[in-house]
């Protein structure tokens, strides 16, 4: 049987009309504002992409939950190779809810939710949830997401909260109240990247867990009104969001505090990632993850409360320490710092009986990593000398192997056994075997 290849790239093919059917509520101009790069076709390969990535829009749109593809000959077509592409959709049902469980940083949660998608025909959506974790932390909302210019990659969106989280590292618990409203648009021609300014105020209480909380918890005890603008970009390039093969991942963010309210600073973070294939189906990994906040007023002796400031340790962060077990402490409560760097080196292989399993090898590796870090406070620095001299001094370095292990792509479960090399005098070691799951890691 002879078998002749066909370069599709060389066939021609156009588009004559598309068809979406199966539309009840959403709205004609939120849809054409979508298909035009299908009529730009002009061969079978690019009208195949452009047809799978009209598909993918649609389904962003907020309106589907199913959209199916039919290619056929155009009829009564003038011209030749034309063809007719029919979308067959099934919308969102006007009314939708659930109960579902989540995975946050060492924690799971119970997820209820109610909504209504596509509310007025443009993908807006209305709704309310609420989480209750195993460690006693809640969080309820009530959300308004709409696309603006109708693009669904550029979206505002307002919530009403309240969240409740007992740190039970630092010995304080905290409940939020508060409103955030925010918007995002993609980052110009860089692809997979996202703009996001979001506008949050917040009346936060702080308090003691225990009538045995350190005094220095204590004096950051109280109530506090927060009223920040916040400017983030992410770039994210990875093939995989929990375990990459390559691309690289980068988010920085600066937060303005002091828009009103009693609390007054700058803080700005940034997280990147790179990965690597290497020979042997294996994966080299950098993670780099750093932070400062300052006050914004320095003349009036302010200082960065307790709930604004950054911690280090964990098993998804300088692995071989406790959770928030890095840094400072006072009386077993981790006291955090107003400056931080972490970073992390691993190499990612396949279990040796699971080598020629492709399928399993997204799911399940072998874990090596290095890992070091420091926080500290700058209130002191007066000098860049010491500025640096405090980044550097006080340096954890950890060291180890295990095995990660996929959720889902939502989030990654590490089983490692842990060296801790370099520690401080307060920090808490764990030196054996550790266990953490979540979606953020370094």
């Amino acid at each position: 049987m002879n078998v002749q290849k066909v370069n599709l790239d060389q066939v021609p093919a156009y588009c004559a009309r598309v068809n979406v059917n199966g539309i009840q509520r959403t709205k004609e101009d939120y849809i054409r504002h979508q298909i035009d790069s299908v009529f730009t076709s002009n061969t079978f390969e690019s009208l195949l992409l452009n047809v799978e990535q009209l598909r993918s829009k649609l389904l962003q749109l907020g309106c589907f939950r199913d959209v199916t593809v039919v290619i056929d000959s155009a009829k009564d077509a003038k011209a030749n190779y034309s063809y007719d592409v029919t979308y067959i959709t099934e919308e969102y049902r006007p009314i939708s809810g659930g109960i579902n469980t989540a995975v946050g940083q060492n924690e799971g949660s119970l997820c209820t939710n109610f909504s209504l998608p596509n509310l007025f025909g443009r993908g807006e959506k209305f709704g309310v949830d609420y989480s209750y974790s195993n460690r006693g932390n809640t969080e309820g909302r009530v959300f308004y997401n709409m696309p603006t210019q109708l693009d669904p990659n550029k979206q505002f969106s307002m919530s009403l909260f309240r969240s409740y989280f007992d740190n039970t590292w630092s010995s304080f618990k905290q409940d939020d109240h508060g409103v955030n409203i925010s918007y995002n648009i993609p980052l110009g021609i860089v692809p997979n990247a996202v703009h996001s300014f979001t506008w949050e105020g917040v009346w936060r209480s702080v308090l003691a867990a225990s009538p045995s909380t350190s005094l220095d918890i204590r004096k950051d005890a109280g109530h506090t009104l927060k009223s920040s603008l916040k400017y983030t970009a992410t770039i994210d390039t990875r093939d995989h969001p929990v375990i990459a093969h390559r691309g690289s991942y980068s988010q920085s963010s600066i937060e303005l505090a002091g828009l009103g309210g009693d609390s007054q600073f700058v803080k700005w973070s940034t997280q990147h990632q790179v990965n690597v294939p290497l020979p042997m189906k294996s994966i080299l990994q950098w993670c780099l993850s750093a932070g400062a906040i300052w006050p914004l007023l320095q003349g009036r002796d302010q200082t960065i409360k307790i709930n604004d400031r950054f911690f280090l340790g964990g098993p998804l962060n300088v692995r071989g320490f406790d959770y928030h077990g890095a840094g400072p402490h006072s009386e077993g409560a981790a006291l955090g710092g107003d400056c931080y760097w972490a970073t992390g080196l691993h190499l990612y292989t396949p279990l040796p009986f699971l080598y020629h399993r492709e399928n399993l090898m997204s799911h399940v590796r072998l874990h090596y990593f290095l890992n070091a870090g420091n926080v500290c406070n700058l209130q002191s620095v007066r000098s860049t000398q010491s500025f640096f001299s405090q980044l550097t001094n006080a340096t954890r370095l950890s060291c180890g192997l295990g095995v990660v292990l996929n959720l889902m792509n939502v989030a990654r479960l590490e089983l490692n056994y842990t060296l801790p090399l370099w520690t401080q005098v307060h920090d808490r070691v764990i030196k054996g075997f550790q266990f953490g799951v979540g979606f953020t890691f370094i």
